[in-house]
């Protein structure tokens, strides 16, 4: 009956480390929770009760949780690195995502050495190997625990519309989803975020669709990133704004994006949900969509658009 600490620096490392404590807390003496910059605002809508302002003191008996980042994963590494060195009970770190995988472990382009890795790697690809030893002797295969949690939180309980958007184009409207690929891969698929949000917005422009439109960014992406296009096609009915994702997702009409952890909200709310992968000369695999729902050409995506939206 050891405590628990959790530590995200992300919304995906968010959501499983949260579900993480959802699931086991009262396997725990005391549950503490480390939310640094963008995972904050998820532990505050949710576990905000648990989030502490104590100094991080790391005990035997303790029992450690991260997420992983794909971009920089030194907060996470490093916290895990000084409960090692504490000997805790046990370090688990959770992986949202298992695309670029090995980058979630990297120090200076090097594999992190054995002090910075947990004791346990979750993963919910069943499919999925690491190629690296370190990694792969620490593999652990777990069914999704962020879709139970979702399962459990909102199986009786609606979100509640709070944004003027929904409100206004209840059921009605499109989500965009973007993220930051360019950032991670640069042109390795082909394709980035810029590119996918620029056929979406071109092809309504093409059809003259009147469709309500709300662009979600990725809460480390930067506010003016699309900004250049958004005045190109500022003529379409298109905003873009934060809101509550769950809220956004349950009351849409239909979801694009390329490979969003919000996929799951989508799933579970039973969503239209389309990976948008126009021009990728490598298919990026989506865990929770089947081929039928990646979208890898203009002409798909024209006739997707009228059959959800040309009614309207």
């Amino acid at each position: 009956m050891g405590r628990l600490l959790i530590f995200a620096n992300d919304p995906a490392s968010a959501n499983v480390t949260m579900a993480y404590l959802y699931l086991n807390k009262n396997k725990h003496s005391e549950v503490l929770a480390y939310p640094t910059s963008t995972a904050y605002e998820i532990y505050s809508q949710h576990i905000k009760q648990y989030i502490s302002e104590k100094q991080i003191k790391f005990l035997e008996t303790d029992t450690v949780v991260t997420g992983t980042s794909g971009i920089d994963p030194s907060y996470e590494l490093s916290i895990i690195k000084k409960a090692n060195n504490k000997n805790v009970q046990n370090t688990i770190t959770i992986v949202d995502n298992t695309l670029n995988f090995n980058m979630r472990f990297t120090i200076n382009n090097t594999i992190a050495d054995k002090n910075y890795l947990a004791k346990e790697i979750w993963v919910f690809d069943k499919e999925f190997k690491s190629d690296v030893v370190d990694l792969s002797d620490r593999l652990v295969y777990k069914k999704n625990i962020y879709n139970t949690f979702l399962k459990m939180i909102y199986k009786n309980n609606i979100p509640k519309i709070e944004h003027k958007f929904i409100q206004k184009y209840k059921n009605n409207y499109l989500v965009i989803l973007t993220e930051y690929i360019y950032e991670l891969y640069s042109l390795k698929f082909g394709f980035t975020e810029y590119d996918m949000l620029e056929n979406i917005l071109r092809t309504i422009d093409k059809l003259k669709l009147n469709i309500p439109i709300f662009l979600k960014l990725h809460p480390k992406e930067y506010k003016n990133k699309f900004s250049i296009l958004l005045r190109k096609y500022s003529q379409l009915n298109i905003i873009q704004d934060k809101c509550n994702i769950q809220e956004l997702i349950y009351y849409s009409k239909v979801v694009f994006g390329i490979n969003s952890s919000v996929f799951q909200e989508c799933k579970l709310f039973k969503k239209d949900v389309y990976s948008i992968q126009i021009n990728s000369n490598k298919i990026i695999k989506i865990i929770l969509l089947d081929k039928s729902s990646i979208i890898y050409t203009k002409d798909k995506l024209e006739i997707l658009l009228k059959d959800k939206f040309e009614k309207m």
